[in-house]
C-alpha cells in the first residue's frame, strides 16, 4: 500500500516538471504563479543531508567545531561519553517519521549554537536532533528536489520558534525596534488570538499581501 500511496503522489511532479516552460518574453513578466509553502521544525540536514549535489552530511568542506572537528561531530550531553554522529530515523522499520518535537524556542536554539561554536545540539536538543531521513523515508520531497532547484544555504530568518519566522515570512520582519507592538523574539498566545473572528491585533506594521493588494 505505501508503494500505491508514494507512486500516486511522485506521478503529478513528474507531470508537472515536464511541462515546457512559458519563455514567451525572456524576463519576469513569465511568472504566473508564485508558490510559497513553509514548514517547520525540520531542517536542512534532517530533510535533505543526503541528497547528491548538496552541501549536507557528505560536504567535503564542513564547518568545524572548537574541537577541530565536522559540525556533525557533536558531544554527548554526559561529559566524558564520547561524540554523536548523525543516524538514520528508519521509518521503514519504526514510528520514526513521528519523532518528538525538539524545543525550538528562543533559549534552547541559542545555546545550542554555543555562540556561533555549533557544539552543544544533544545537550539543548536531544540526541534526535541529528536523525535524519534518506529518499526511501522522504519520497515525495526527493521527488520535489529533484525537479526543482534546491537551496542548501537557506535557513530559518531567526534561530528560534514559530511565530517570530512567520512574521518574518509574511513581512519581513518582527519589528526590532518596538514600533508596531514586537519585537517578537518567541511564541506568544497572543498570536494565535489574532486567528479569530475580529480579534484585534496588537500589531500594526505592514505586511507583503497588503502591499500587494495596495500594488493593484
Amino acid at each position: 500500500m505505501l508503494g500505491l500511496a508514494t507512486g500516486s503522489l511522485l506521478a503529478p511532479i513528474a507531470r508537472a516538471a515536464a511541462v515546457p516552460a512559458n519563455r514567451r518574453t525572456g524576463s519576469l513578466e513569465d511568472v504566473e504563479h508564485i508558490v510559497v509553502l513553509m514548514q517547520e521544525n525540520r531542517s536542512f540536514d534532517h530533510y535533505f543531508g543526503h541528497l547528491n549535489g548538496v552541501r549536507g552530511v557528505n560536504d567535503r568542506f564542513p564547518v568545524l567545531t572548537s574541537a577541530g572537528l565536522p559540525v556533525w561531530c557533536q558531544p554527548r550531553k554526559e561529559p566524558g561519553s564520547g561524540l554523536l554522529l548523525p543516524f538514520h530515523l528508519r521509518t521503514q522499520h519504526s514510528s520514526a517519521q513521528c519523532v518528538l518535537d525538539l524545543d525550538h524556542s528562543w533559549y534552547p536554539t541559542h545555546g545550542a549554537i554555543h555562540g556561533g561554536r555549533n557544539d552543544c545540539w544533544p545537550e539543548y536538543k536531544t540526541d534526535l536532533t541529528m536523525g535524519y531521513y534518506c529518499r526511501e523515508d522522504i519520497p515525495f520531497h526527493y521527488a520535489l528536489a529533484d525537479a526543482f532547484t534546491v537551496c542548501d544555504h537557506y535557513f530559518c530568518s531567526i534561530p528560534t520558534s514559530t511565530h517570530p519566522n512567520r512574521f518574518y515570512l509574511m513581512s519581513g520582519m518582527i519589528d526590532p525596534d518596538g514600533r508596531g507592538g514586537g519585537p517578537v523574539l518567541d511564541n506568544v498566545d497572543w498570536v494565535d488570538r489574532m486567528f479569530y473572528p475580529n480579534a484585534p491585533s496588537p500589531f500594526d506594521w505592514t505586511t507583503y499581501p497588503e502591499r500587494l493588494e495596495a500594488a493593484g
